[in-house]
C-alpha cells in the first residue's frame, strides 16, 4: 500500500534568521526546506525529497495561526492526502491535505480547509511546489503557510511516480509526520 510519510527536523522550525525581528521574507529563510517526504510501498522507501512543512509564511495575509505564528503547520500525527487536486493558480500537479489538525489543534477538513466558527473558510493545505510566476523559476526558499512544499523537479518526479502507480485525480492516500530531532 502506498503511503507517505513526512520527517519533519525540529530544527525546522528555527526558522527566522534573526528571533528578535518580525516575520518576513527577509527573516523567514533560515533551517529552509529539512524536511524530507517520502513515498512508501508496504514499508519499501520508493523516493524521497526535501522539503518545507513548517509554516514559515507566516506574516501579511498569511498571518493566521491562533496560538503561534507557524500554529497552521499540520501537526505530528496522521493525515490523508487527496491526489491531483484542482490547481487554480498553482504551478503543477498538486495534492490537497486532509482531515488532519494544524499546531493550533484546528481542524483541517475534506475540502484542504478549515471553517471558522462564523463559517468562513480559511486557507487551502496542499503539496505544491515553489514554482514563482515572477520570476520564471523556482523561487529561492520555499515559503509555507501550512502545505508541503517541494522544488518543481521533485514535484514533478513524485508525479512521475504517482502516475505510474496508477492514481488518479480525487484518489486519496494515507499520510503521517513523523518529528525527529
Amino acid at each position: 500500500m502506498i503511503k507517505i510519510r513526512i520527517e519533519r527536523q525540529m530544527k525546522s522550525y528555527d526558522f527566522k534568521a534573526v528571533p528578535e525581528k518580525e516575520d518576513s521574507f527577509e527573516n523567514n529563510w533560515k533551517n529552509n526546506s529539512l524536511d524530507w517526504l517520502v513515498l512508501m510501498d508496504d514499508g519499501a522507501e520508493l523516493c524521497r525529497f526535501r522539503c518545507q512543512t513548517v509554516a514559515n509564511y507566516c506574516f501579511g495575509r498569511n498571518a493566521t495561526a491562533s496560538t503561534v505564528p507557524y500554529g497552521d503547520t499540520v501537526a505530528e500525527g496522521f493525515f490523508k492526502l487527496r491526489l491531483f487536486a484542482e490547481r487554480r493558480n498553482f504551478h503543477g500537479e498538486i495534492h490537497e491535505i486532509i482531515q488532519t489538525k494544524d499546531l493550533d489543534g484546528e481542524w483541517i477538513d475534506r475540502n484542504a480547509m478549515q471553517t471558522a466558527d462564523n463559517g468562513f473558510q480559511n486557507g487551502r493545505w496542499l503539496v505544491h511546489d515553489r514554482w514563482s510566476e515572477k520570476l520564471g523559476r523556482d523561487s529561492n526558499y520555499a515559503w509555507s503557510a501550512g502545505c508541503f512544499i517541494l522544488s518543481s523537479g521533485d514535484l514533478e518526479a513524485l508525479n512521475s511516480v504517482l502516475h505510474a502507480y496508477k492514481f488518479h485525480s480525487g484518489d486519496i492516500i494515507f499520510g503521517e509526520v513523523e518529528e525527529t530531532a
